[in-house]
């Protein structure tokens, strides 16, 4: 190759080289912005989906706080304030949205053995024998709460001793609720309810009862000769909200624990603890 045609190739590779770097730093560019578009993107879609999620539980807490003027004598989510506000996994413009709400005080609360009464600690002993659980473990729990004083979750009483067994086969029918409330006969699950009876066939009638109405009163249990039983009610002052929302490619999902409380005349409804689940992945559709 003659020099000039030496230069010419060379002049040719400099060109290609600024024409591959000028490619390079176009597609850097272009996809640098796509990468701020996106996030500029889903940063919008979090704050829709965090928006839709704070504005349900604020509905939630406005329900609770009516349903103190209109029906504070009894409780359950058959009720209208709980009708308008639970949500069933719905689409909105925006994605799917959902709102599920726990009575709480569908369970006993563990937290009443600190301060034991004797119809308490035999009802303790009776469930404990119902779930195959040692009644000396109903001594241990009471011991320890009153050294301690209440705990958040059942699930602490392991971190002080309790058998893992143990707390796993109370679970279900038992919580630890952070202010003193008896069982709600209008969400206690059907278990529960014998073992508070000590009665099937009594406990078949309410529930049948309760499933036709959507709700018990005293009359229903007089109805049925059934005593109220001890450390039981109708009505539920601490609530667990479950609150799903998703706007585009964001999800968000959070779980608030409500308190109510009618004190002195002073009527509120606090959030007690709030934790998000995430992340979140995408609910099959």
């Amino acid at each position: 190759m003659t020099g000039r045609g030496r230069d010419e190739g060379v002049v040719l590779v400099n060109v290609l080289v600024v024409l591959a770097i000028a490619g390079g730093l176009m597609l850097l560019i272009i996809s640098g912005r796509d990468r701020a578009l996106s996030r500029v993107s889903q940063a919008a879609d979090a704050a829709i989906a965090e928006q839709i999620a704070v504005g349900a539980e604020a509905s939630v807490i406005d329900a609770l706080r009516s349903d103190l003027d209109q029906a504070p004598d009894a409780d359950h989510l058959n009720e209208s304030w709980a009708l308008s506000v639970i949500q069933t996994e719905t689409e909105l413009p925006t994605g799917r949205f959902s709102v599920n709400i726990e009575d709480m005080q569908a369970k006993f609360n563990i937290n009443q053995l600190a301060d034991l009464t004797a119809g308490t600690q035999v009802f303790a002993n009776r469930l404990m024998q119902a779930v195959d659980q040692p009644p000396e473990a109903v001594n241990q729990i009471t011991r320890l709460l009153q050294a301690i004083g209440p705990v958040g979750a059942l699930e602490d009483l392991e971190g002080y001793g309790v058998p893992p067994e143990t707390v796993t086969a109370l679970a279900p029918y038992v919580t630890a609720l952070p202010l003193p409330g008896t069982v709600n006969l209008n969400s206690v699950g059907p278990f529960l309810l014998e073992v508070m009876l000590q009665n099937p066939g009594q406990t078949s009638q309410l529930i049948r009862q309760r499933d036709n109405r959507g709700f018990l009163t005293i009359d229903s249990l007089r109805k049925i000769g059934a005593l109220r039983p001890q450390n039981s009610g109708f009505t539920s002052n601490v609530f667990r909200v479950e609150i799903f929302a998703e706007a585009g490619s964001a999800r968000i999902a959070f779980e608030t624990v409500l308190v109510r409380s009618n004190s002195a005349g002073v009527k509120s409804v606090d959030v007690h603890s709030r934790r998000l689940r995430s992340p979140i992945p995408l609910p099959p559709k």
